[in-house]
């Protein structure tokens, strides 16, 4: 929290007002992030972010259950015309985009999402020393949901890439947080490995019979691994903004 109210460098004292940013419900098309990722995106505490956007001075919207949703391209701009430099997710738009789809795996993996925070939780012993403190299961389970939801839209599209931008955003909001950050690599590269586990069993046991499965979720992983890593790389790069 920096002493200007975790207020982003650029931000004038009086923001500028976006009078039907606070209830609008969400019609558009375009990208949308929760309450944390747009926190990451400016650079300030999710609290802050919740605090800007009741008061009508962040853009965002609402959608039809009722739930905060922020716009991608209105927080760029909004940060644009405060000077302040923002987060740039198409730095993988040159990769290789077409997959054979496997919408069976895709919702194999989904129904499993608890076993797969089950075996990335079963990677860790007291025993064994590792380079960063096991997460909580609360924590590992909120990140093996997203990171099922982003392999599983990218399996079921048949897109790699459907979800990197997400996944980029991942790496950035813990790049972030410093040296601390690097935790979300780590624990992308065990979910990965638990992903792979249970789509391996899925397909021994013929609950999935798609030709290429395994070699496709290998493909998708790699571009949401890379994804991450991208993230958190252009985190570490930026200047100019707070760090929570």
């Amino acid at each position: 929290m920096n002493s200007q109210g975790d207020r982003p460098s650029g931000v004038a004292s009086e923001e500028a007002r976006w009078p039907t940013a606070r209830y609008r419900r969400q019609d558009r098309g375009g990208r949308t992030l929760t309450a944390s990722e747009a926190a990451a995106l400016i650079g300030v505490s999710v609290a802050t972010v919740r605090g800007w956007a009741d008061q009508g001075r962040l853009p965002s919207h609402r959608t039809v259950g009722g739930h905060r949703r922020f716009d991608m391209t209105e927080l760029r701009e909004w940060l644009a015309e405060r000077g302040a430099p923002t987060f740039e997710p198409e730095r993988l738009r040159h990769i290789p985009q077409d997959v054979p789809a496997c919408p069976q795996l895709a919702r194999e993996l989904n129904a499993r999402t608890e076993a797969i925070v089950e075996r990335a939780l079963a990677g860790y012993d007291e025993s064994v020393p590792t380079a960063l403190p096991a997460p909580s299961p609360a924590a590992l389970r909120r990140s093996a949901i997203r990171f099922v939801r982003v392999v599983a839209a990218a399996l079921e599209a048949g897109r790699a890439a459907t979800s990197a931008g997400r996944a980029e955003l991942a790496g950035f909001r813990g790049g972030m947080q410093g040296d601390a950050g690097a935790s979300v690599v780590v624990e992308h590269t065990r979910l990965a490995l638990a992903v792979m586990q249970e789509a391996e069993d899925a397909v021994r046991s013929g609950v999935v019979s798609e030709p290429l499965a395994i070699e496709t979720l290998n493909a998708v992983i790699d571009v949401v691994q890379l994804s991450v890593v991208r993230g958190f790389e252009q985190a570490g790069a930026r200047s100019g903004l707070p760090q929570t």
